[in-house]
Protein backbone atom coordinates (compact mmCIF):
# COMPACT_ATOMS: atom_id res chain seq x y z
CA UNK A 1 0.00 0.00 0.00
CA UNK A 2 1.32 3.58 -1.07
CA UNK A 3 1.16 6.01 1.73
CA UNK A 4 0.47 10.21 -0.11
CA UNK A 5 2.24 12.77 1.60
CA UNK A 6 -0.80 14.58 2.99
CA UNK A 7 0.40 17.82 1.60
CA UNK A 8 0.22 16.82 -1.31
CA UNK A 9 -3.39 15.07 -1.44
CA UNK A 10 -4.41 18.91 -0.17
CA UNK A 11 -2.61 20.06 -3.10
CA UNK A 12 -4.24 18.09 -5.67
CA UNK A 13 -7.82 18.47 -3.75
CA UNK A 14 -7.59 22.26 -4.48
CA UNK A 15 -6.49 21.57 -8.25
CA UNK A 16 -9.79 19.42 -8.61
CA UNK A 17 -11.47 22.40 -6.73
CA UNK A 18 -10.44 25.20 -9.45
CA UNK A 19 -10.84 22.97 -12.31
CA UNK A 20 -14.41 22.34 -11.13
CA UNK A 21 -14.85 25.73 -10.52
CA UNK A 22 -13.07 26.82 -13.92
CA UNK A 23 -15.72 24.57 -15.88
CA UNK A 24 -19.07 25.41 -13.42
CA UNK A 25 -18.00 29.26 -14.98
CA UNK A 26 -17.10 27.86 -18.49
CA UNK A 27 -14.07 28.80 -18.85
CA UNK A 28 -11.71 26.99 -20.98
CA UNK A 29 -8.03 25.92 -20.54
CA UNK A 30 -6.95 27.34 -23.23
CA UNK A 31 -8.83 30.91 -22.05
CA UNK A 32 -7.35 30.52 -18.44
CA UNK A 33 -3.94 30.21 -20.30
CA UNK A 34 -3.99 33.65 -22.49
CA UNK A 35 -5.23 35.27 -19.28
CA UNK A 36 -2.47 34.02 -17.13
CA UNK A 37 0.24 34.85 -20.22
CA UNK A 38 1.45 30.86 -20.15
CA UNK A 39 0.82 27.87 -22.36
CA UNK A 40 -2.50 26.30 -22.54
CA UNK A 41 0.30 23.08 -22.23
CA UNK A 42 1.38 24.86 -18.90
CA UNK A 43 -2.03 25.32 -17.82
CA UNK A 44 -3.01 22.11 -18.20
CA UNK A 45 0.45 20.76 -16.30
CA UNK A 46 -0.79 23.14 -13.58
CA UNK A 47 -4.65 21.63 -13.18
CA UNK A 48 -2.95 18.08 -13.35
CA UNK A 49 -0.22 19.36 -10.38
CA UNK A 50 2.30 18.67 -12.72
CA UNK A 51 3.98 21.83 -12.57
CA UNK A 52 3.93 23.65 -8.80
CA UNK A 53 1.01 26.12 -8.51
CA UNK A 54 3.00 28.90 -6.00
CA UNK A 55 0.95 31.51 -4.35
CA UNK A 56 1.35 34.26 -6.68
CA UNK A 57 -0.34 32.31 -9.52
CA UNK A 58 -3.33 30.85 -7.09
CA UNK A 59 -4.06 34.74 -6.89
CA UNK A 60 -4.17 35.00 -9.94
CA UNK A 61 -6.45 32.46 -11.05
CA UNK A 62 -8.91 33.04 -7.93
CA UNK A 63 -8.93 36.77 -9.67
CA UNK A 64 -9.84 35.43 -13.22
CA UNK A 65 -12.48 32.80 -11.66
CA UNK A 66 -13.69 35.53 -9.42
CA UNK A 67 -13.64 32.94 -6.47
CA UNK A 68 -12.17 33.51 -3.03
CA UNK A 69 -9.26 31.33 -1.64
CA UNK A 70 -11.34 30.70 1.58
CA UNK A 71 -13.77 29.14 -0.98
CA UNK A 72 -11.43 26.86 -1.57
CA UNK A 73 -10.20 26.28 1.75
CA UNK A 74 -13.46 25.52 3.12
CA UNK A 75 -13.86 22.68 0.30
CA UNK A 76 -10.93 21.25 1.96
CA UNK A 77 -12.95 20.68 5.61
CA UNK A 78 -9.35 21.90 6.98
Amino acid sequence: MIIKNPIEVQITSILKIIKRIRQEKGVSQYEMSSRLCISQNTYFKIEKGKTKLDAYRLIQISNILEFRLSEVFNDLHL
